[in-house]
């Protein structure tokens, strides 16, 4: 913040009138700081600016109308959620994903400083499943060993029934979208070990290129990830075969 205004006031040639200061007091603020309280502030991650009446429309549909839920939009696909009930700033931030036109609203509640920290936005709830596993591997203790790869898990789930493609166990993690989505991890037990692969239910759009949310590989400004044993995001300038795509995307 310093040095955006440290730029404004560089760019301008200020009468002395303007370059005086205007002290407001913390008690000037505390209407306004009491409401922010009160409020979750959401950013819709992708490419596409959204419509503030389609989001308005769509949280109060998402989140069973809400009482007296009040909507403002801070810019271009940053938005204000007041909600004068706890309990329901709670139903939001511990539900989801809450998913727009095929791009994620990423939640958090307000703190001074929210629209201006980069990081506030990273942490996205998902539904993750985790197939290849051994029916007798399927268990939720091994479900949160698993989902320990991602930043939390929230719940484990053990679908009752499979289908073609056989069974699988259902993750909610809270996972960071400023890194590339996880496509799966090797898993030993006694010896034996199996690739157990990921696939994310409804999918927001992500960069096929480096496989962050977000973004689409055609604005993307990673080198392509590479295959050839490649581990720990490694990238290389080289043209080669996508390691991402619609393979990711889970049918459910």
């Amino acid at each position: 913040m310093a040095e955006e205004l440290a730029e404004i006031l560089q760019s301008f040639e200020l009468s002395s009138k303007e370059l005086q200061v205007t002290d407001v007091g913390r008690e000037e603020l505390a209407i306004g700081i009491k409401e922010c309280q009160c409020s979750l502030i959401g950013k819709i991650m992708g490419e596409k600016i959204a419509n503030y009446t389609g989001v308005k429309n769509f949280v109060s549909t998402a989140w069973s109308y809400p009482r007296d839920l009040k909507v403002a939009e801070l810019g271009p696909n940053l938005f204000q959620f007041i909600l004068p009930g706890e309990n329901d700033r709670d139903r939001v931030m511990n539900g989801g994903p809450w998913i727009l036109d095929n791009q994620v609203l990423v939640m958090n509640r307000w703190y001074e400083g929210i629209e201006d920290d980069e990081t506030a936005f990273n942490l996205a709830p998902i539904w993750v499943q985790v197939w290849n596993l051994p029916v007798h591997w399927m268990s939720k203790e091994a479900g949160r060993r698993i989902g320990a790869m991602f930043h939390q898990v929230r719940d484990v789930i053990i679908p009752q029934t499979g289908g073609k493609e056989g069974r699988h166990l259902k993750l909610s993690v809270l996972m960071d979208i400023a890194q590339p989505l996880l496509r799966g991890t090797t898993v030993k037990v006694a010896g034996s070990t199996k690739w157990a692969s990921f696939k994310y239910e409804r999918c927001p759009d992500f960069c096929y290129k480096c496989g962050r949310i977000g973004h689409s590989e055609k604005t993307c400004d990673k080198p392509m990830l590479v295959g050839g044993g490649k581990r720990d995001n490694q990238y290389e300038n080289v043209s080669n075969k996508c390691q991402y795509g619609s393979f990711e995307d889970a049918e459910f």
